[in-house]
């Protein structure tokens, strides 16, 4: 099909798009709303499906509203700002209890729910900057929607005030040649708190995951260390760790975590990919030990300092990749925690992590995702036999976007 046609959307899919149906195959069309009537154009037309873009709004849906950024469609940070927010929020329950419904039909008799964002603009309190060029020449923003081009952002709307400020003064320092002229990516974090902001340059061979040190904010020789109150704990953080980005629902997620670890007897509890121990803390107060795996050697110092500064000298810090680590451990005896806490990066925990879990049989298993695709690849990986799904759970950390945050328990049969 290569001429225009007319489609109606009838909801969002993950990855952002809305679905329609044409002649007995599925439309995805991004940046379109539940109840538009489009005329689209095809992009892409395969066997079973056909991406689209929208060449003119015949009829707007119910829940569509006026984007409040300017790069709106043109910058891909966002795909959802054209949708009221509470219809965001319910889009992504449904994508999320779609999922866990399919791949596990047991959880049909769970209640599945998404957390809104308290603040659904102003929230981020970290993001990766692209940077282009110096003098007049210079670009600072993020890239367009499915591209690797630029668009230049002056101000970001999902951006707490520290990293809009972070926005300006990188973008003032490459005007004024004063910068590294070669400088592509940085990675930029804030306290609010404090009203500081720190960068680092991420070497640009990198899509995710822990930057490069190679430069960081202000003057500096060594990273910006911020520092960030959760809940009833203080934590020492870098641009370059990971940290979640939304400042009004980490601890909210954290006091998810430490609730559903009450149902695991207190003895020992093992937090892999556990960065600077956002959760490994609030877990030391309630278990006799536990083991922290992480490895970025950055933030897993960090993560033995935070424990430190709570005073909780139950925390054993281990820096080396988990699957290594577990794959030493696990070769002499399986160890026996009661209690196994992942929050891997986006590609997920993998085989072999997940077969170790397995052998290792933890009373209770507690997921923590960014991606509920490869979280369910995960997860299927554990026996039905052996583990349950008792409790599935969505948080918004991401507004505006088609992202979100899950955490699932899994109790042992």
């Amino acid at each position: 099909m290569t001429k225009p046609f007319e489609v109606k959307i009838e909801k969002l899919v993950y990855g952002g798009a809305g679905l329609g149906r044409v002649m007995g195959k599925v439309v995805f069309v991004p940046f379109s709303a539940p109840g538009d009537r489009l005329l689209v154009k095809p992009v892409e037309d395969k066997k079973n499906f056909i991406r689209a873009a929208t060449s003119r709004l015949l009829e707007a849906g119910p829940c569509r509203r006026s984007p409040l950024c300017p790069h709106f469609e043109r910058c891909g940070g966002c795909q959802w700002q054209h949708l009221e927010y509470p219809r965001q929020v319910d889009a992504k329950r449904q994508i999320l209890e779609e999922i866990f419904h399919h791949r596990f039909p047991e959880t049909r008799r769970l209640l599945i729910n998404m957390r809104a964002s308290p603040q659904e603009y102003e929230y981020r309190s970290r993001t990766r900057i692209q940077v282009r060029g110096s003098g007049s020449n210079v670009k600072v923003g993020f890239f367009r929607f499915q591209s690797h081009v630029i668009e230049d952002v002056a101000e970001c709307p999902l951006l707490r005030l520290s990293l809009n400020q972070a926005l300006r003064s990188i973008r003032d320092t490459q005007a004024k040649n004063s910068g590294n002229p070669d400088l592509q990516q940085l990675e930029v974090a804030c306290s609010e708190e404090e009203g500081t902001w720190g960068s680092t340059e991420v070497e640009s061979s990198l899509d995710e995951g822990i930057s490069a040190l190679s430069a960081a904010g202000g003057n500096h020789t060594e990273e910006a260390i911020l520092r960030r109150r959760i809940g009833e704990f203080a934590y020492s953080l870098t641009p370059s760790t990971f940290f979640q980005a939304n400042d009004f629902l980490i601890a909210e997620l954290a006091a998810i975590v430490r609730e559903l670890a009450t149902c695991a007897r207190p003895g020992p509890a093992l937090d892999l990919f556990c960065g600077v121990g956002l959760f490994s803390l609030p877990l030391a107060r309630q278990f006799e030990n536990v083991v922290a795996v992480e490895n970025s050697p950055v933030a897993s110092r960090l993560c033995a300092m935070n424990a430190e500064a709570a005073g909780l000298s139950n925390i054993q810090t281990v820096c080396a990749d988990v699957s290594a680590w577990m794959k030493a451990v696990g070769s002499i005896a399986p160890p026996a925690y009661t209690l196994i806490v992942l929050d891997p990066p986006r590609a997920g925990g993998g085989r072999e992590v997940m077969n170790r879990i397995v052998e290792w049989a933890p009373e209770s298993i507690i997921y923590v995702s960014c991606d509920p695709q490869t979280l369910c690849r995960d997860l299927a990986l554990l026996p039905s036999r052996d583990y349950r799904i008792d409790h599935v759970e969505g948080l918004d950390l991401f507004p505006q976007t088609y992202h979100f945050e899950t955490i699932v328990r899994l109790r042992r049969r």
